[in-house]
């Protein structure tokens, strides 16, 4: 048996998207970096290993990475949903000033 090794190419990716994102902090970064390099090298290695289906190892490895390519989709899902929230924060602000310049009185 093969290893799955489309699911793995994604969770490499990914690795990779987070380690560019501006929104985490420097050091997690870096750690999505590494990560996706070590994961890159061992996806190279699984490319031409074929393994016992039923054995422990096997399973609990594609158990894992079906795992975290969840938890690495979610993530992904989390850091869209705070940029969106920022964007719908900064268009308020702008409809908030309008309304302002037409606001009869402002008290201060």
């Amino acid at each position: 048996m093969v290893f799955d090794t489309q699911t793995l190419t994604r969770v490499v990716e990914r690795c990779f998207d987070l380690s560019m994102s501006g929104a985490l902090p420097a050091e997690t970064r870096a750690q999505y970096n590494a990560h996706g390099k070590r994961l890159r090298e061992l996806l190279m290695q699984l490319l031409g290993a074929r393994f016992d289906a039923n054995s422990a190892e096997f399973k609990q490895a594609t158990d894992a990475m079906h795992q975290t390519n969840h938890a690495l989709s979610e993530a992904v899902d989390d850091l869209n949903k705070v940029t969106q929230a920022v964007a719908r924060v900064t268009e308020l602000a702008g409809f908030l000033d309008k309304a302002l310049g037409v606001a009869k009185r402002v008290i201060s």
